[in-house]
């Protein structure tokens, strides 16, 4: 097939690929999109569904009318999503969180195909059934070497976007350290062990659940847990995750383990409307947003870039709004001709300065350092402790125990849940002392108080390629005082 030559070249058909290509396009450069799956497929993406304020334009930024989408009834498939609850069945604990303005579970596959519709549509060019198996370079990344329909084809570009998603095989084929940059590369390949892995069904019940009005996330061992979200009454997106830095469950086996003896289930059967889609896997960031996203030539967004939350894995928002800036950083330097760090580092100021999300995550990550040091029975007596305010914030973004009374009332309902779950033998029953359990809780306190540094710190950002390093040290100077306050051994730090 020869070879092709584009402003920029996206690689990715999911979410954030969408995005960023449908956004430079809109800016008026040339874009293609290449994606592996043959078109009937792409939109299959295995995550749990749930979407806040599709509406919501500064949460959805960009050409892409997520309006049409939302209108569409086979994409929105319950809008009545009013709570998130968290259970440990065998202990007896139950909490509801609720939403201030509700949630959404969505049909993936169809709200992927109406992406890759309105992507289509805004002027991108979108090549299915394309595998990239290598990436060019000569100072800055020039495009990546692909097989298309069987056939091979070399893609030239003056910005690459990678959105292949978590763990993605562009950062292992990119040779960042031969690149034109100013010092050593700001961009840095993540490490295994800040991802997770999951595996989801959709299942259809005989009857309603009782829950069809929540989505559900129970324990799992290694640090992971198991999801019940509903699209229907009757039809359930189940599914569950762990964290790669733990010793590796069976996903299957452990997620049919869980359903094998709920009443709810019994007679359910996997759906059949979705084909193979109706079971999938994935790999999911569950670390901090990365320091920088670009190297000359090279831009990254979504899971690639570890904007998914560190916590729970969320990355829906995340991927859009990271595919908007990454599109429109990449347009920019290809009309400014500056395709160095510099020229693109307007990805990395507005995800850190001017939208912010980034910052937050970053910091909400170091609830996911504390967590990893915790036995799995420890933390779920810790959650059982803790007030659903304080379980929704960390499961958030949003810093609700800030103030002397918030705090307060933090510490009242962790005495009372206390009480409470020493009563009924809980601790005895997790093997779990008091005093261990004491000193997590206030383990928790300084976790609390270190994402707070870290949102400062983030929201400091550089503006510009200049102060990166020195942004860099003093960030790295906040883990090691959060790695000594939580007394971690170096084999047990993160970054």
């Amino acid at each position: 097939m020869g070879t092709n030559t584009y402003d920029v070249v996206v690689v990715g058909g999911g979410l954030s690929g969408c995005f960023a290509a449908a956004t430079a396009a809109a800016e008026g450069v040339d874009v293609v999109q290449l994606e592996r799956k043959p078109h009937e497929e792409a939109g299959f993406i295995a995550c749990g569904d749930a979407i806040k304020s599709p509406r919501d334009p500064e949460k959805y930024p960009g050409p892409i009318d997520m309006d049409a989408i939302a209108d569409d009834e086979s994409v929105l498939m319950d809008s009545n999503i009013d709570q998130i609850e968290y259970w440990d069945e065998e202990l007896d604990v139950r909490k509801v969180l609720p939403y201030s303005n509700g949630s959404n579970v969505i049909n993936r596959y169809a709200f992927g195909q109406h992406l890759l519709e309105q992507t289509a549509d805004l002027g991108v060019e979108i090549h299915f059934d394309t595998v990239v198996n290598e990436v060019t370079q000569n100072g800055r990344v020039t495009g990546v070497k692909a097989i298309r329909n069987g056939e091979t084809v070399t893609y030239e570009s003056k910005v690459l976007i990678d959105t292949a998603g978590a763990q993605s095989i562009i950062q292992d084929l990119v040779d960042f350290e031969a690149l034109d940059t100013v010092g050593k590369p700001t961009f840095e390949v993540p490490h295994y062990t800040h991802f997770g892995s999951a595996y989801r069904e959709i299942i259809e019940t005989t009857e309603p659940v009782e829950y069809h009005n929540a989505i559900v996330g129970k324990p799992l061992e290694e640090m992971g847990y198991i999801w019940y979200f509903p699209r229907t009454p009757t039809e359930i997106n189940v599914g569950l995750g762990f964290q790669m830095n733990k010793d590796p469950i069976p996903l299957a086996d452990r997620l049919g383990r869980d359903i094998k003896d709920r009443p709810e289930y019994q007679g359910a059967n996997v759906a059949e409307r979705f084909g193979r889609g109706n079971k999938l896997g994935s790999a999911i960031a569950l670390r901090r947003p990365l320091d920088s996203m670009v190297a000359p030539g090279y831009v990254t967004a979504g899971g690639a870039a570890g904007t998914t939350h560190p916590i729970t894995g969320k990355g829906i928002r995340g991927a859009a709004y990271s595919g908007y800036s990454a599109g429109r950083a990449a347009a920019l330097a290809v009309q400014n001709d500056d395709l160095s760090e510099d020229g693109l580092w307007e990805h990395n100021r507005w995800l850190y300065l001017e939208h912010g999300e980034a910052a937050k995550l970053a910091a909400w990550d170091a609830y996911n350092v504390a967590a990893s040091k915790l036995e799995p029975n420890m933390l779920r007596a810790l959650i059982a402790l803790l007030p659903e305010k304080e379980l929704r914030e960390i499961v958030g973004t949003s810093t609700e125990v800030d103030t002397l009374a918030s705090k307060l009332q933090v510490g009242t309902g962790v005495a009372r849940n206390f009480l409470s779950a020493y009563s009924r033998g809980l601790f005895g029953e997790l093997g779990v002392t008091v005093r261990e359990l004491s000193e997590a809780v206030l383990e928790l306190a300084t976790t609390r108080k270190f994402v707070a540094k870290y949102q400062a710190h983030y929201e400091a950002y550089p503006e510009t390629r200049d102060g990166f390093e020195v942004w860099v040290a003093e960030r790295n100077n906040i883990d090691q005082a959060f790695y000594a306050a939580l007394e971690l051994d170096s084999s047990e730090y993160k970054y």
